[in-house]
């Protein structure tokens, strides 16, 4: 195939893009768009060496894997073992354990699919140190690798080119109109899924096939003008705000049209577009433009991950350390493998079937020796032995995210399991932060608590958080669908206590709707929450159990991961009151405190825990308890704090369901 300059010019305006994004640069907010114009030009060149080879009746699909796996695992299985021995000398173990799965995924061409479902989203703090993030970008070309040669081999069989050509079109339509129904019914996960990005791809495609070979030399003004503008387009694009929120969208479809129009312009070598794009600097970073994303995530994962602040001269460095590794892997790694063309089952071997054997064989060991907090000491030990033994062991079954609510919950105990008196414990993810505590109440008073929970789920009748954080049009559903069913077996009047955990400080006003379609603000919202709360209390003192409300502890600090475990990353000594932990005063927090005094003065029977009552002491609270983080991640309380929590709360307060039921 004719080597393209413009396309080495277009592939470092895509990277470039990339790296300034994932260094934070304000001034490309949405430069992640630079995925969706390489995905384009993988689209275009595929389908045009391909479509040769299939006209000369020289094609192998044999052969054309082998290229793919020499010119892209190598590379890439060379990162996999750098961020393996990185992970192992500074990630923690549930940190470590998190990278081996995601390695697995990486190097079997599914890690796409793991952290669409391991991520809050793409663009989330909980995803910015995870050294293998990128690879989901890799997945989906092998997946699209898997599907476009035996299709267009099919194409080229049975119909025409003309009649081909159509197909393509009419394809590339359907799967971006495809792209935005999956968004809009999987949320943020969308953004790593294999479907919605096919549209991409197919605008490549269409280049190839529709291009009448190539092209004569001259350059009209139209043409010169419509290959800067599409130029242009992709750049501002990246400049707006904004750009990632359900993504791919509108703009994602403007960037795969601006990088065709470059493309097919760009044939025309003495075009604008395409004499900017083949100047020897964007050429050259054109070149080497695989191993520059390849290797400059794992570095910023890295010193986000071990808290490093990113000072411009930091910054810098890693984009002067990611040059260089770049350069390196380009000139000793890609350009010597890709050259070299064993049989198809022999690559296989050594670049997929190998590296996945090994580090499954690796995660394995690491499994059973707890992932080995050993490699930060004592205390590190101790802290994952206090976690790990005060770990729910029917969390994963009982809090469900899919599917009907369980018909048999006598798994899902807490408390007093023989006790005659019996509660029903429901909410959110917030709420099964609380199981430790309650079960430390719940003993104490001789109550058996059944307990289960829906992701990000209001467990209130008629209302839900739609659009908010993952919440897709399916988790909606499960949430309106379970509500209902525990509302039903509190009707049923079995249950001395209703107790309900929620995510209090962190939910999203202006996303509570009371059905699909429902206009949405601050003011509608709290509206909203607070008839369902009571609507919910009706419906409990109604069935004849009392209710009770689980108030949020306090609210986690900014980079209280970070300020918290640096010190064993970093092998230092301990500093004492370096995580400072404080209620909220904020408005939302203020709001909330009045919602609760207003359902106590119209429910006396309500009963409210308040977990700050155990955590705090005037207006400073607690990080850690017996050394042990207070938090487990982002936003909830360590297993082993909850249980703590609960003992303290029992020796300050007393046991409010115990007091319950000495009432007549």
């Amino acid at each position: 195939m004719h080597y393209r300059k413009d396309i080495s010019g277009l592939r470092a305006v895509a990277v470039v893009l990339v790296l300034l994004f994932h260094g934070r640069l304000a001034a490309f907010p949405s430069g992640f768009v630079g995925v969706d114009v390489f995905f384009v030009i993988s689209g275009y060149l595929i389908t045009s060496i391909i479509q040769a080879q299939l006209l000369r009746g020289t094609f192998s699909l044999a052969d054309f894997y082998v290229r793919r796996l020499w010119r892209i695992q190598v590379a890439l299985l060379a990162v996999v073992l750098a961020t393996l021995l990185i992970t192992l000398a500074f990630y923690l173990p549930l940190d470590f354990k998190a990278y081996l799965r995601s390695a697995i995924h990486t190097v079997s061409f599914t890690s796409n699919d793991y952290f669409a479902h391991a991520t809050t989203a793409y663009a989330a703090t909980d995803s910015q140190v995870l050294p293998l993030l990128h690879t989901w970008s890799l997945a989906i070309e092998w997946q699209w690798y898997l599907v476009l040669p035996l299709w267009l081999m099919l194409l080229h069989r049975f119909i025409s080119p003309r009649q081909g050509r159509l197909v393509v079109a009419c394809v590339t339509l359907l799967a971006a109109v495809m792209a935005m129904l999956v968004v809009h019914s999987e949320g943020s996960s969308a953004y790593f899924l294999f479907t919605p990005r096919v549209f991409e791809f197919l605008f490549g495609a269409c280049v190839a096939l529709f291009s009448p070979g190539r092209p004569t030399p001259d350059a009209r003004l139209p043409v010169n003008a419509l290959g800067m503008l599409s130029l242009l387009a992709i750049v501002a694009i990246a400049m707006v705000p904004g750009v990632i929120d359900h993504y791919p969208n509108g703009y994602a479809i403007a960037v795969c049209a601006a990088s065709a129009g470059v493309i097919a312009v760009g044939a025309r070598e003495r075009s604008w577009v395409a004499r900017a794009l083949s100047w020897r600097l964007p050429e050259f970073l054109g070149d080497i433009s695989y191993s520059l994303y390849l290797w400059h995530w794992p570095i910023f994962a890295t010193i986000r991950y071990l808290g490093v602040p990113e000072y411009a001269s930091v910054l810098l460095a890693c984009y002067a350390l990611t040059l260089a590794c770049a350069y390196l892997s380009y000139r000793y790694i890609e350009q010597p493998y890709r050259k070299r063309h064993p049989g198809l089952l022999k690559s296989l071997l050594w670049l997929a079937v190998l590296p996945l054997l090994l580090l499954s064989a690796l995660y394995g060991v690491a499994d059973r020796l707890h992932f080995m907090p050993g490699r930060f000491g004592y205390d590190m030990v101790r802290i994952d032995r206090a976690l790990d033994r005060y770990t729910p062991p029917n969390r994963q079954r009982c809090i469900q995210s899919s599917g009907p609510r369980m018909a048999d919950m006598s798994g899902c105990m807490l408390g007093d399991r023989q006790a005659s008196r019996a509660a029903l414990m429901i909410g959110d993810s917030y709420s099964n932060q609380s199981w430790n505590f309650i079960d430390v109440l719940a003993r104490d008073a001789g109550i058996a608590v059944t307990a289960v929970a829906t992701p990000s789920c209001l467990a209130f009748p008629h209302l839900t958080m739609q659009g908010w954080w993952k919440m897709s049009d399916a988790q909606y559903q499960v949430c309106v669908d379970h509500v209902q069913s525990d509302y039903q077996r509190i009707a049923a009047g079995h249950y001395r206590y209703v107790i309900i955990g929620e995510n209090w400080l962190y939910y999203d006003p202006d996303s509570i709707v009371s059905a699909m379609g429902d206009e949405r603000s601050v003011p509608a919202g709290h509206a909203r929450l607070e008839a369902a709360v009571r609507h919910a209390l009706d419906l409990i003192v109604g069935a004849g159990a009392t209710p009770v409300l689980i108030e949020s502890p306090a609210p986690v600090p900014d980079n209280y991961e970070v300020c918290f475990y640096r010190h064993f990353k970093l092998r230092l000594p301990a500093q004492s009151n370096t995580c400072a932990v404080h209620p909220a005063h904020d408005a939302a927090a203020t709001w909330l405190e009045g919602m609760f005094a207003r359902l106590k003065a119209s429910y006396p029977a309500l009963v409210l825990i308040d977990p700050k009552d155990a955590q705090c002491t005037g207006g400073s609270c607690l990080s850690a308890v017996d050394g042990v983080p207070v938090y487990r991640d982002v936003g909830h309380l360590s297993d082993y704090a909850s249980y703590r929590l609960g003992e303290i709360y029992l020796q300050r307060k007393g046991d409010p369901l115990k007091q319950t039921a000495m009432k007549p």
